[in-house]
């Protein structure tokens, strides 16, 4: 339990790197910005699985999935 807590500490602390005023959704261009993606880099497509349809950004449960690798492509359909 003490392992999964450390974790979310170390990935609120990186979500907190990009969210510069604290709780807000990350807008992904500062994302591609801070990681070094250029503009020839898809970002919609790329991250489309974890961003927010409704306004396109990266809330905090969104990064977690993304640091997971978790996509509606990887979960199995019913």
């Amino acid at each position: 339990m003490e392992a999964l807590e450390t974790w979310e500490q170390h990935a609120r602390r990186a979500y907190e790197l990009f969210d510069k005023e604290g709780n807000r959704p990350i807008v992904i261009e500062e994302l591609a910005s801070e990681l070094g993606l250029g503009p020839s880099v898809p970002l919609h497509v790329v991250l489309q699985d974890w961003v927010r349809h409704a306004d396109g950004k990266l809330s905090f449960l969104g990064f977690i999935k993304l640091l997971h690798g978790v996509s509606s492509r990887s979960i199995p359909k019913a």
